[in-house]
């Protein structure tokens, strides 16, 4: 089933559910001049009626049907101690459903596509960082509507519990105040004494929340940032892009657009790689298009190491081919620096508004972060020696056979990644091995990281290699340009 299957097909069932109980008239039967004939309906269901009072909620909350009468009928209906039971369970089930369906319909395509609203990213770190404090904020606030809070919160890299338990806690002292109003109604008829004093905590009750803003804003600047900044605005950007999350983002859609149309094979100076089109990559609207999402993309935004793996290593690649053609017309990538100031550690280029140079990313993250020696086989640093540059951008979803794809194909080329001796004992490999040999020690290796590797054919031709039976090949810098293959 194709990625965006899923979450299609789980957000067009939410709509009809909604459009359903918008048709059906539920909409406008659940209102609160409606509460009397809606306490009647219930009570009807004699003691089953806490149990359908709790489903029907839970249903309204999923699909998006107002509320706050719901909270009042409770109290009407069941009197404000139990009814603020009822509807304290019926709201906390509903919001972790909804929070569920959001997490498990879309979040994974989130990863893909939170670079496009950098307030979202924003909210997305901040769920992160703070969790459930976040949480406590939106929940005690009366400023952000309940059944979007749910669906938005799915959306984040918060935790399922903290979630729960702090939404299940936060929202007690909101539900109890709707639901003494409404027991004010019930049990206090007849009663003016007890009808009073219901109406007084609630009046209390709504008080106190009234009051939370100003007081979050005085004890924590966390909360007063949100506040002021606006959390609901962000939490809609979720929501809204969620209602797109079919689509690749635009940024992928370039960078896949210039890898398909701009590489191919071809050989030069001897060597068998994939060559790139550099004159008809900058020629091309996608390149500009690619590099202005790289620059609002958020790695760190990511939820899964292969997710923020693959985003590094498509960034290096495109930036590196953005160092070709910021000098182009050039026979090397190395061309653009000096002996003092080599163009590795020269700023180069955008990711989430911050300047890298391509050793910030290959040392400074990718190495640094997920220590896995297949990075070298995954970027490419423009030059005739290095890896081939892929057809294809690295997703997380396929990044673990992606590498290793990488690795075996570069191990089979003779002209640039392995060429293996008579005796099974000996080889000569890329430089790479040499430059980088401690990144292979976790591998047994890097004599036994190639064994692992290779394809079965070759890898028996290499059954006794060892590290001390490994010699380099010498390693080609000229660029890797369609232009010099023959």
């Amino acid at each position: 089933m194709r990625r965006w299957v899923r979450p299609v097909l789980i957000l067009a069932l939410l709509v009809a559910g909604v459009v359903g109980a918008r048709g059906l008239g539920l909409g406008d039967l659940i209102r609160l001049e409606n509460v009397a004939r809606l306490k009647q309906w219930i009570e009807g269901f004699g003691a089953l009626a806490p149990v359908v009072f709790i489903v029907g909620y839970v249903l309204a909350v999923v699909f998006f049907v107002p509320g706050l009468p719901i909270t009042v009928l409770g109290g009407v209906a069941f009197g404000p101690v139990w009814g603020t039971l009822y509807v304290w369970i019926a709201a906390t089930i509903g919001a972790a459903l909804s929070f569920l369906v959001a997490r498990y319909a879309v979040r994974s395509t989130v990863e893909r596509w939170v670079r496009a609203s950098p307030r979202l990213a924003r909210l997305d770190e901040l769920a992160a960082e703070h969790g459930w404090r976040i949480v406590m904020l939106t929940r005690l606030v009366p400023l952000f509507p309940f059944n979007l809070q749910n669906y938005a919160y799915g959306l984040t890299r918060i935790g399922f519990w903290p979630y729960a338990i702090a939404s299940s806690i936060c929202m007690l002292p909101g539900t109890a105040a709707f639901t003494f109003a409404g027991g004010a109604l019930s049990e206090g008829r007849g009663d003016v004494r007890r009808t009073l004093g219901y109406l007084a905590v609630a009046g209390v009750l709504l008080v106190l929340v009234s009051l939370i803003p100003r007081w979050l804003q005085r004890r924590s600047r966390v909360a007063g940032d949100l506040l002021r900044a606006g959390v609901m605005a962000v939490l809609l950007d979720a929501l809204v892009l969620a209602a797109s999350a079919s689509a690749a983002p635009a940024g992928e859609e370039a960078y896949a657009r210039l890898l398909k149309a701009h590489v191919r094979p071809g050989t030069v100076n001897g060597i068998t790689l994939h060559l790139v089109d550099y004159r008809s990559v900058k020629a091309d609207p996608a390149y500009v298009r690619a590099l202005s999402a790289l620059a609002e993309t958020r790695p760190d935004a990511l939820t899964s190491d292969a997710a923020r793996f693959a985003r590094w290593a498509n960034a290096y690649n495109l930036l590196a081919i953005k160092v070709v053609l910021d000098q182009y017309p050039t026979t090397s990538i190395r061309d653009g620096g000096s002996l003092l100031s080599p163009i590795w550690k020269k700023k180069i280029g955008a990711v989430g508004g911050t300047a890298y140079a391509l050793d910030d990313i290959e040392h400074g993250i990718l190495r640094k972060s997920f220590k896995d020696p297949r990075v070298h086989f995954a970027i490419v640093c423009a030059s005739l020696s290095c890896p081939d540059l892929r057809l294809e951008p690295y997703e997380a979803s396929r990044l673990e056979s992606q590498l290793d794809e990488q690795v075996a194909a570069f191990l089979s080329n003779p002209t640039k990644g392995l060429q293996p001796g008579p005796d099974g004992k000996t080889a000569r490999v890329s430089s790479i091995f040499k430059w980088f040999a401690g990144d292979f020690a976790g591998s047994g290796g890097v004599a036994a990281f190639i064994r692992s590797r290779a394809e079965p054919g070759l890898a028996a031709k290499l059954a006794g290699l060892r590290d001390d039976g490994l010699s380099y090949l010498a390693y080609d810098w000229s660029l890797n340009d369609t232009a010099r293959s023959r």
